[in-house]
């Protein structure tokens, strides 16, 4: 039986965001008691409102996100992302900030990829925003060779933010 383990982060009106992007806005379009106008006051409802950019909190980038004519996040087979057997690594932050998966990495074709370095711990502080952990070239490699279906990193960008050529949301 699969088991599925909530990874999110819990978005909230008014948080932190990538730096240079919106803070969400998060909130009622109708709560319940204006809505009682709306049914001659026999009943109520709630509707919230959310305004945000996508890359907000725990998200799936999609090929679209890289390149023009990639698969948007609708077009992706939900199988390839949820249910998907995974293998959990911990990571290193090197001294210069990326995070290597060595070579003994073997068995990872069609599976989810996590790599936990701990950074997440920052979340919700400036400092999580730091110029923090990237795969490295290494780990890329790896990666596409051996055929993993996901990747996922408790830090917020794959790439090293201060290469603006982003050659993990290339490759991957």
């Amino acid at each position: 039986m699969k088991h599925f383990i909530e990874l999110n982060h819990v978005l909230k009106d008014g948080m932190m965001a990538y730096p240079g992007l919106p803070s969400p806005k998060i909130g009622p379009f109708l709560d319940h008691q204006a809505s009682r106008s709306r049914y001659q006051d026999q009943t109520e409802f709630y509707l919230g409102q959310v305004e945000m950019v996508c890359n907000l909190g725990t998200y799936l980038d999609s090929p679209f996100h890289r390149y023009r004519d990639g698969l948007d996040l609708s077009q992706v087979p939900l199988e390839k992302v949820a249910g998907v057997p995974g293998v959990v690594f911990d990571g290193i932050i090197s001294p210069d900030r990326s995070v290597t998966i060595h070579n003994e990495a073997k068995g990872l074709e069609g599976k989810a990829v996590l790599i936990r370095t701990g950074w997440d711990k920052r979340w919700g502080s400036e400092s999580y925003w730091e110029p923090g952990p990237y795969l490295s070239a290494a780990s890329i490699d790896l990666l596409i060779r051996s055929k993993a279906s996901l990747v996922g990193v408790d830090f917020w960008n794959v790439d090293d933010t201060m290469d603006p050529s982003r050659p993990v949301h290339t490759k991957l």
